[in-house]
């Protein structure tokens, strides 16, 4: 991946969680609610956390499936150790820095595949969708959380007026690096729109792609199943 991407995030490891629960007015810890509930009822044997940053995700799919082994991978090695903490005690739970287009994980050996907020920072999409389906087992669940190039009219205006200018001052201000947070917005205007990525995911092998739309479209949540 990038170095440059990779050293941002770096850079911006130790204010990471203030700032994601902070700029969101704590939203955020709503959406990956609902990326939970995207598994569904029944407890994976194996939940793969794509891109899990500083570990919010995989805290609640450890302890939402107790009995599920859950494998975090993200290719910042700063932010899984800032989120150490927060898997202390679940003994189920893997860290792995790793490049999310080169996976460390056997083939066909995942159930579910969770990915929040990551999928924009994969610049090889094709490679980093078939390592994606690689890791799922026929018929396993892939559950995407992402802010996609906006479509919706209250989305459009959310994110060309806070995203845009509200949230570089504040972040980079707290951060002390500007940089990081115009990446955040250059990079969704840059990425999928919502359809778009459904009809991407079905041109690499899943299929049933259905979608929800969070706080007006701000966040979307996708749900995909490998073919």
């Amino acid at each position: 991946m990038s170095k440059e991407v990779q050293e941002l995030f770096t850079s911006i490891a130790p204010s990471y969680d203030f700032l994601n629960h902070f700029l969101s007015l704590s939203i955020d810890k709503r959406w990956r609610d609902h990326a939970i509930a995207g598994i569904g009822p029944k407890a994976p044997a194996r939940i793969l956390d794509l891109c899990a940053g500083t570990l919010d995700l995989t805290q609640k799919a450890a302890e939402e499936f107790p009995d599920s082994e859950v494998i975090a991978i993200d290719f910042a090695l700063a932010m899984l150790k800032e989120g150490e903490k927060k898997i202390e005690g679940l003994e189920k739970v893997l860290r792995i820095c790793a490049d999310g287009h080169r996976l460390p994980i056997q083939s066909e050996s995942c159930d579910a595949l969770l990915c929040a907020f990551g999928v924009r920072n994969l610049e090889e999409r094709e490679t980093a969708a078939g390592e994606m389906r690689r890791a799922l087992k026929p018929g396993g669940r892939l559950v995407v959380l992402e802010f996609f190039r906006p479509s919706q009219t209250f989305a459009k205006l959310f994110h060309m007026t806070y995203g845009k200018h509200v949230l570089p001052r504040l972040g980079g201000a707290i951060s002390k690096n500007r940089e990081a947070y115009e990446y955040l917005q250059s990079s969704i205007q840059n990425f999928f729109s919502i359809d778009e990525y459904c009809r991407f995911l079905e041109s690499h092998g899943f299929t049933n792609c259905r979608t929800k739309a969070l706080s007006g479209g701000i966040a979307h949540r996708v749900i995909a199943d490998k073919a």
